[in-house]
């Protein structure tokens, strides 16, 4: 063992490089003491760092002199270069040291000042005990050792910083086990931690989801009668909305608002049972909605769309905006939108600030201007842009599919084709990705297939993304009536849902069906099959690309041409007229247009030449009248007599579905009745049907609105 005078020799080396300056100007003093008392050998022997003396020293005085001993005992155990140092030890001697220093006599402190006992010394000493003992408490970074400062160290400046360091500690052990109980221990044990709020806030969200943990309507429903008062209330409620309406049916939505009257989502329930009763917006849906659901709870509603429904309302602009007329003229909806289109199941793409949005015909805005760009409503559902991705809302404005789509198709039987980075897959009006994005193409479903490539090759899959009809053919239409038209190096086919070819890969084209009968083509001569596969009709006419329309059968006839020849023939193959017409058209009001030596006339159903070959052009008889051109190439109409009922004063002429005729004289418009009268001067740029009894005229970047009834406008923009 070393002897003492050997260990205070290295205790003082040591001690005078981590002395601080404090301390070093207190024991310096000490040297000034000459005292031969017991505390003054004590301090004698404390200047030379010989602790084992110093200490024995002031154990001995510590009952006569308290306050200098404990002072001497506590930097003894304050020093870091002796074996008795320990802080806390320092502390006990300091705290002994002050109270007993406010006690002494006047004349013992001017004895103590010798040895530098005081009370500033004192509290000087007693300032880095609590600084050093907070720094060694805070390194041992544990919760247990952090109380025992905040414990024994009450008074030091420091204590507040220890409780939010050891408050922050509890919080993160509580994070780390991350169940209800450990956030509701940390509550209990600091209530008044600045992490307070953000435990209870953990508090309540674990407690929510362990308590509902299988995502059931009965734990939904035990949460709120065991925690009434959690902020979770309202996922709760919503969770028994979800589940409740997990398939999104009309009944799913009635039933939850018996059951739940009272949870905040029966108007959203409403809302859906109303839009999904009433997508197509006619009165009589609105009629059916208000038999079946008397319990609804906004008739005025109802009623007013009742109303509404029967109204067709028109874009009109006035200074620049857009708004709505109905047919009398009436502005409906103000003129106050960038853009506007037409009404689609009660609602109207609108523009306002670059955005774009739906409104009722109420005026109400009820989709808001939030979107790049918005398809019309179809099926109770439409395509809507954000930035640069395309998604799908319903018609009370909630988002079904998200927007991380580069294109969405329009659904068909329930089913959209959706594209990623070019390749396709499906959603469903749930907006789910129900078929897998890997197809390089997709069409839309018909009666239950929809024709896909993958690997450069199509076939079909069904609703499920089952391949159903194998991918090996170069190109696939849709099913109609059950029978599509494939391809396959280069040559036609029919096949039908099971994937049989009805007709061999042999024939150059395939037309459409009409009346149940499908023209075939095979080495430029075209003849007809039916949905069977059979060949009704020999392939023996001549195909030479003329109008497909012309080739399809109308009134159980069709077109045959040999050898530049026409006639009519039936379905047998046999001949309803002769066949040495250069181009003939289909008996309508018992007249057909034929054609020879490059002159139109007509005949009857018995070859007799009704109407001579005078004309360069002729249409089929509508309505008793027919158009037809003069040798000047001016277009005019006759009837069955072949008596002019409309002048031959135009460049052309086409017949309206109102029976009303637009006329075309030097690239400009305009409209005449039935004989011919005008009624709107040529003059016009467009003249578009809306349906029959509405026209929109076009003029000088102006328009109107014309109705055919009244023969007259009902609205028309200014310096129209």
């Amino acid at each position: 063992m070393l002897d003492i005078v050997t260990f205070t020799q290295k205790m003082k080396k040591g001690y005078m490089q981590k002395l601080k300056p404090g301390l070093l100007i207190i024991v310096v003093c000490l040297s000034n003491i000459v005292n031969a008392s017991k505390i003054s050998k004590g301090f004698e022997a404390l200047k030379i760092y010989n602790y084992f003396e110093a200490k024995r020293l002031f154990e001995k005085s510590l009952e006569s002199k308290t306050a200098a001993a404990a002072y001497g005992l506590s930097l003894i155990y304050y020093r870091n270069d002796n074996p008795f140092s320990n802080i806390d030890s320092a502390y006990k001697y300091i705290i002994k040291s002050r109270n007993a220093f406010q006690y002494i006599s006047s004349d013992t402190k001017v004895e103590y000042l010798t040895y530098n006992v005081r009370k500033k010394s004192i509290d000087s000493l007693k300032d880095l005990i609590h600084q050093k003992a907070f720094e060694i408490y805070k390194n041992r970074n544990s919760i247990v050792e952090l109380n025992v400062f905040i414990d024994r160290y009450v008074t030091a400046p420091q204590n507040p910083e220890a409780v939010a360091i050891r408050n922050n500690l509890a919080f993160n052990e509580a994070r780390k086990m991350d169940t209800p109980e450990a956030y509701q221990d940390f509550i209990q044990k600091y209530p008044q931690s600045k992490e307070i709020s953000k435990a209870r806030e953990h508090y309540a969200s674990k407690l929510f989801q362990s308590s509902t943990n299988n995502n059931t309507i009965e734990e939904f429903e035990d949460f709120l009668k065991e925690h009434p008062n959690s902020p979770f209330i309202l996922e709760a409620k919503n969770g028994i909305y979800a589940l409740s309406t997990a398939n999104g049916t009309i009944e799913e939505y009635h039933n939850f608002t018996i059951k739940y009257p009272d949870n905040p989502n029966v108007e959203d329930a409403w809302k859906n049972i109303y839009s999904m009763s009433t997508i197509d917006n006619k009165s009589e849906s609105f009629i059916e909605f208000k038999i079946d659901f008397p319990d609804y709870p906004h008739f005025d509603l109802l009623f007013q769309d009742i109303e509404l429904s029967k109204k067709q309302f028109f874009p009109v602009r006035k200074s620049g905006k857009w708004g709505f007329s109905d047919n009398t003229g009436h502005i409906t909806i103000p003129c106050i939108y960038e853009w506007v289109e037409d009404f689609s199941e009660g609602l109207a793409e609108c523009g306002l600030n670059g955005k774009s949005g739906f409104i009722n015909k109420a005026g109400n805005l009820v989709i808001p201007f939030v979107y790049e760009q918005v398809e019309k409503f179809n099926q109770g559902v439409a395509i809507v842009q954000q930035e640069t991705k395309y998604g799908v809302i319903n018609k009370i404005g909630n988002l079904i599919a998200p927007y991380e789509y580069d294109e969405i198709s329009e659904f068909s039987e329930g089913y959209a084709a959706v594209t990623k980075q070019e390749k396709y897959g499906y959603i469903d009006k749930k907006g789910k990705l129900v078929i897998p994005i890997l197809y390089t193409k997709a069409g839309d479903f018909h009666e239950g297939l929809a024709g896909i490539e993958l690997n450069g090759k199509s076939g079909y899959i069904n609703t499920s993304g089952i391949i159903k009809i194998a991918c090996k053919y170069d190109w696939v239409d849709k099913f109609i009536d059950g029978l599509a038209k494939v391809k396959s190096s280069e040559k036609f086919s029919l096949i039908n849902l099971k994937g049989e070819s009805i007709l061999p890969f042999e024939y150059d084209y395939l037309g459409e069906f009409s009346e149940d009968l499908i023209m075939v083509v095979k080495e430029n001569k075209y003849g007809f099959s039916n949905r069977k596969g059979l060949l009704i009709i020999p392939i023996e006419y001549d195909f030479t690309g003329q109008s497909m329309l012309s080739l399809k059968f109308k009134n159980d006839m069709v077109i045959a041409e040999k050898n530049k020849k026409q006639g009519l023939i039936d379905k047998t193959g046999e001949y309803i007229t002769s066949k040495d017409f250069d181009r003939i058209g289909f008996f309508n009001d018992g007249l057909a247009p034929v054609e020879k030596k490059e002159k139109w006339g007509y005949i009857d159903k018995k070859m007799k030449l009704q109407i001579p070959y005078i004309y360069q052009s002729a249409d089929e008889f509508n309505d008793s009248i027919a158009r037809v051109t003069d040798k000047t190439g001016r277009v005019g109409f006759i009837n069955r007599n072949g008596k002019t009922v409309i002048d031959f004063l135009y460049d052309g002429a086409s017949r309206l579905k109102s029976g009303w005729i637009i006329i075309t004289v030097n690239d400009k418009l305009g409209l005449v009745n039935g004989s011919g009268k005008i009624v709107i001067p040529w003059e016009c740029d467009a003249i578009i049907e809306i349906n029959e009894k509405v026209l929109k005229v076009e003029k000088n970047s102006k328009f109107a609105y014309f109705n055919t009834l009244t023969g007259s406008y009902f609205w028309k923009e200014e310096e129209f």
